[in-house]
């Protein structure tokens, strides 16, 4: 019998993100197992930088309703089945097994099951697995821009999320927000509802705005209506007071930090918003329930208090200055030491000088991802400075060595390389 290991092993791991063809050749396949994307809700939900706190929290308020929500996000930190959860339960390896061996025999005749990669399966093992264990709702990440996502392939979604649109993967999807934007919105579909993340470039959102009208969409939604006040901020997280169409002045807690959650929760209200009307979510302790309790990993997380020690998936130049902003306010008048290793096809020469601007004290190293890691020899040109280390855990080592009272220390860069510590 095949196992879940063996399984992994044997599947494609090219990347073919950039192939026109891929998206229709998946919805061949989800035609011959019937279209199991069609039992279900889907909340499908692209962007360069806020997807996984977005999903995530979208997932909680509706399991909390008392749905039974699946969950589809990458990349993943510790075991790559964190990509497929239902109700925070992670797909369990013989079920995956069983998935894959469902769907094989369904495969068009001329397609091998290693004539797709291994994002394509996990996108097809999680669509039928979702359907097998009628899910009430899917809440679908992309995994790289949108027209040919290998996520692109589903039906139309009852709601469809921008969030933050900036550069990355520049080599796949273009070299501009522009570019960007116009793949990215290649996810609209006909009767789908689009939400719009605040603070998009004007670019991205004028693109939205005239696909999401071409492809017949519904209707596109906006900040306007949200006002979020920050009564305080601290790594506890945010205490505010929300208001929007259904909220009037409604104290409550965020429990994750970084400055960028508030454009995330922001985007989540807008949502919130939406179930209300349409009767989907009848209760503001849901929301309140939700928000207070949603931890993400990964995600300005902290390991340890004294020296506080950060550890943050950044892995473009938006990130990353979303992730220094968030650290000057937590942590002002602070000594900083970094962690830092990158992906050598992310913009890591600004990244680089974002680190270099902070005064900081660095140490650098190679993410365990052999086929995309930039090497840290290479990355020393770029930062002579910096001292070289063994790996994440070493980084630490050495960083809480260096550490005073005064320091903070910040492991990021990838999260191939914050994944070692988790």
């Amino acid at each position: 019998m095949l196992s879940y290991d063996a399984l992994i092993q044997q599947l494609n791991t090219a990347m073919l993100a950039g192939n026109n063809d891929r998206v229709g050749l998946l919805k061949r396949v989800l035609a011959r197992l019937g279209h199991p994307d069609q039992d279900f809700k889907i909340v499908h939900i692209a962007g360069t930088n806020g997807k996984g706190s977005t999903g995530t929290l979208v997932a909680h308020l509706l399991q909390n309703q008392g749905y039974r929500v699946g969950h589809f996000a990458s990349p993943a930190l510790v075991d790559q089945r964190e990509q497929i959860q239902i109700n925070d339960q992670l797909i369990s390896r013989s079920v995956f097994v069983a998935t894959y061996e469902k769907i094989v025999p369904q495969l068009p005749l001329d397609v091998q099951p290693s004539d797709l990669t291994i994002f394509e399966w996990f996108t097809l093992i999680m669509i039928q697995a979702f359907a097998d264990a009628q899910v009430d709702w899917a809440v679908i990440e992309a995994g790289l821009g949108g027209l040919t996502d290998a996520t692109n392939a589903i039906e139309p979604p009852l709601l469809t999320i921008f969030t933050h649109i900036d550069l990355d993967h520049t080599k796949i999807l273009g070299d501009t927000i522009a570019k960007i934007a116009t793949n990215k919105a290649q996810i609209i579909k006909p009767r789908t509802t689009v939400f719009m993340a605040p603070h998009q470039h004007d670019e991205a959102i004028d693109i939205i705005r005239h696909t999401a009208q071409a492809h017949h969409a519904k209707a596109c939604v906006d900040d306007t209506q949200i006002k979020i006040q920050i009564i305080s901020e601290q790594l506890t997280g945010f205490d505010l007071v929300l208001n929007s169409q259904y909220l009037v002045q409604q104290k409550a807690h965020l429990s994750l930090i970084g400055d960028f959650q508030i454009d995330n929760l922001t985007t989540v209200l807008m949502v919130y918003d939406w179930l209300v009307e349409r009767h989907y979510v009848d209760n503001v302790q849901t929301l309140l329930q939700t928000l207070a309790t949603t931890k993400i990993a990964g995600r300005m997380q902290q390991l340890l208090s004294e020296p506080p020690v950060i550890i943050d998936g950044a892995h473009n130049p938006d990130s990353t200055q979303q992730l220094m902003r968030s650290l000057g306010h937590l942590f002002p008048d602070r000594k900083w030491i970094f962690v830092i290793g990158f992906l050598k096809d992310k913009n890591y020469a600004e990244m680089v000088e974002m680190y270099r601007k902070f005064g900081a004290q660095i140490f650098i190293t190679t993410p365990a991802n052999p086929k995309r890691a930039l090497n840290q020899n290479q990355l020393k040109q770029l930062l002579p400075e910096a001292q070289i280390v063994a790996d994440a855990r070493e980084g630490l080592r050495q960083a809480l060595i260096a550490s005073d009272e005064k320091s903070v220390v910040v492991i990021t860069g990838s999260f191939y390389l914050i994944k070692e510590l988790e």
